[in-house]
């Protein structure tokens, strides 16, 4: 008996310094059962990487305050013991070791002054030693399963993805889902793909096809090699959407620069980008996005995808975004389904991954109105009257 009542103690202060709760009489029951020191060395392990503990550490590291009763935590864990015995305990159970005697004795202290328990608990949570033995435990904490998918059609589901929304926020644009726009998704997804595919280096040499001024183009000079930004800078295009076309770029690139960028990296090019004036195998990195829909068709998109082929380096990536249809008539501005899969089969390149083009089959979506309110967001499906289109996103290799 008295086994089963050190058990259920050991079990009890286990529960109060990890999750700042009692026991439930089953969780009490269950994990006395044949209790061992490995048993308890489990039970630290599945407390530690349970969601309810990372939930109170993320709002421990965030300043929130986790419980709900934080008066009622402090009374549960003044049940653990006197003030040498708690720290002692917390030491072993959080932090995997004995404490030192610097520590103990500063914490012990920090308790005499009037600190609570839950301050020694929250200090011990949060350190730097903590983090790495908590790695060593639970590699995979935190970790949700992401969308990681290069080609595709713009997807709600990189908003839930870190690696790609710390991209995002790196250009400087919002993270919140209610302004989900293709736009972002275009720029982040490039981004992404190249850096997941090895293409995008320090030394790598970039061409944008159709580039505008856009912002995309002065994150990357402050990270790659070279960039070369190519587009007629003319036509509609230097009135509307931004003045994207504004042919004042090409001398006075700063000015429309977003934040501070390494000039020496960029230079922008007025070029037809159905006839590049580049020689073969120039470029790590060939990419247009939402541009050559405006070329003339489906005969000018591809030969601007074949002149980007053209001028990649042997293993270079191609990467494209363009409009694609969901449902509707055709529209001399988007490509249906069939001519995507035909743009993309050209020789010489190959994708990187298929395309899912299942997206919008797994979201619900009301398409927005260019005609009536272009401005409207969440912003991922559109619509020209009754053709109902987004974004396609497709990497391809040079063979």
């Amino acid at each position: 008996m008295r086994a089963v009542s050190d058990a259920l103690r050991t079990i009890h202060d286990v529960f109060w310094i990890v999750l700042g709760r009692a026991p439930s009489a089953v969780e009490a029951r269950d994990e006395a059962r044949g209790f061992s020191a490995a048993s308890l060395r489990i039970l630290l392990m599945r407390l530690l990487a349970s969601p309810e503990f990372l939930r109170t550490r993320q709002a421990w590291l965030a300043g929130r305050e986790p419980h709900g009763d934080p008066a009622g935590v402090e009374r549960g864990l003044a049940s653990v013991g006197p003030p040498t015995a708690f720290v002692a305990q917390a030491y072993e159970y959080l932090l995997g070791r004995p404490a030192d005697a610097g520590g103990l004795a500063h914490y012990v202290q920090a308790l005499e002054r009037g600190d609570t328990r839950r301050q020694i608990l929250r200090a011990l949570i949060i350190s730097d030693e903590f983090g790495r033995h908590h790695r060593t435990l639970a590699p995979q904490s935190g970790t949700l399963l992401r969308d990681t998918q290069l080609c595709e059609l713009a997807n709600p589901a990189k908003w839930d993805n870190e690696e790609w929304l710390d991209i995002l926020r790196s250009l400087g644009l919002s993270d919140d889902k209610l302004s989900m726009h293709r736009k972002p998704y275009e720029f982040t997804q490039l981004i992404y793909g190249c850096q997941r595919l090895g293409a995008l280096r320090e030394d790598s040499e970039v061409l944008s096809v159709g580039a505008g001024h856009e912002l995309v183009l002065y994150w990357l000079a402050n990270r790659a090699g070279r960039v070369v930004a190519t587009d007629m800078y003319e036509g509609v295009w230097q009135d509307v959407q931004g003045r994207e076309g504004d042919p004042d770029v090409i001398h006075r690139p700063a000015d429309y620069a977003p934040f501070a960028y390494r000039a020496d990296r960029l230079v922008f090019m007025k070029m037809d980008g159905r006839q590049l004036a580049f020689q073969d195998h120039t470029f790590d990195i060939a990419y247009s996005l939402s541009s050559i829909e405006h070329f003339g068709g489906l005969a000018g998109a591809a030969a601007t995808i074949r002149e980007m082929g053209r001028v990649l380096k042997p293993g270079g990536i191609l990467a494209l975004a363009t409009e694609y249809v969901l449902n509707g008539p055709p529209h001399e501005e988007t490509f249906q389904p069939e001519e995507i899969a035909a743009l993309v089969d050209q020789p010489g390149l190959e994708l990187v991954q298929p395309i899912d083009d299942r997206v919008y089959r797994r979201y619900d979506y009301t398409a927005i109105d260019l005609y009536q309110n272009p401005y409207q967001t969440p912003h991922m499906v559109v619509r020209f009257n009754d053709t109902v289109f987004t974004t396609v996103m497709v990497f391809l290799r040079k063979r």
